[in-house]
């Protein structure tokens, strides 16, 4: 029995030694505004205690809170619901041309040039374009060595050689070089690209600069209700780590301004560290060839900035 109840509390300081997360109360001594549990080294993590290590009490008056980063379950559940939103955007923007969003994206457009409209539709495609160089550059036998010279590289800055080391500028040319054919092909692709869009005419670049716009829209939507149901599945009970505090996204958003940046100020916590860096979207390969090349020229200087708010 006693080895029994020992095992038990093993499993509690293992659970506590891997715990992420932070506690968070608003009201009473903490105010509308709410504050954020910081351990002894200054971070925030973990419960409200006090110099001896002592959890606080709660006052009656006040309320508690616990933040976490959500579980993969939940990312996958907060995705599926963003991916729903933004098909509903799409459906009012696309097919209702009195709704709010498709009159903005008429007005915008409607707004440019000939030549700054065909540069917008471009710019939609530039990854594509892009990585349409690197494959038809890459496929010359002149950069069969390509895998090579990436581990070249990674070697000398492993070895931490100095930039004027010989061999380290040799492999630098080579690196320069690929890059400059890579912004050479990309610029020839936008070039033959801009010739078909100007020979089909205004109206059809017209068109499929109101396409991109209105995905730029629903976007937008997508995004907002990510966030949404990321800090929904994020705010747990402080005593039930297990059990969601609100009983949804809409409940949590209709909360004062305070609490909902109390709650992403705790969350950016642990996204800051890099507790969750492994599951972003936005994480890229280190394999990469080279560093992507620049915006090849356009006819006119600017293109009028975005509003989809």
């Amino acid at each position: 029995m006693a080895n029994g109840q020992g095992l038990i509390k093993a499993r509690r300081r293992l659970t506590e030694l891997y715990k992420t997360g932070v506690e968070i109360r608003v009201g009473g001594r903490y105010g509308l505004e709410g504050a954020i549990a910081t351990n002894s080294k200054g971070e925030h993590v973990g419960e409200f205690r006090d110099e001896d290590g002592n959890l606080i009490p709660l006052h009656d008056d006040e309320v508690a809170m616990w933040v976490q980063p959500p579980s993969p379950v939940h990312r996958d559940m907060a995705l599926r619901n963003a991916n729903a939103a933004r098909t509903r955007a799409s459906m009012v923007a696309k097919k209702d041309k009195e709704s709010p969003d498709y009159l903005q994206a008429k007005e915008f457009v409607e707004s440019m040039s000939d030549e700054t409209l065909y540069d917008y539709v471009l710019v939609g495609d530039m990854e594509r374009r892009q990585q349409e160089a690197v494959r038809e550059i890459l496929a010359e036998e002149e950069w069969s060595d390509v895998t090579e010279l990436q581990e070249s590289l990674r070697i000398f800055e492993e070895e931490g050689r100095p930039e004027d080391d010989p061999e380290v500028q040799a492999v630098r040319e080579r690196e320069n070089e690929l890059q400059s054919q890579v912004a050479q092909r990309e610029h020839e692709l936008w070039e033959a690209e801009l010739d078909v869009l100007r020979m089909k005419g205004v109206e059809n670049a017209r068109k499929k600069a109101m396409e991109r716009h209105l995905d730029l829209i629903t976007a937008k939507a997508f995004m907002a209700e990510y966030e949404r149901q990321m800090h929904h599945f994020s705010v747990r009970d402080v005593d039930d780590h297990g059990v969601i505090f609100f009983e949804s996204a809409l409940e949590l958003a209709s909360q004062p301004d305070e609490i909902l940046m109390l709650v992403q100020n705790a969350l950016d916590t642990f996204i800051r560290d890099g507790a969750e860096a492994k599951n972003s979207p936005r994480a890229e390969s280190g394999s990469a060839s080279s560093a992507p090349p620049s915006k090849p020229e356009t006819s006119e200087s600017s293109i009028p900035e975005e509003s989809i708010a």
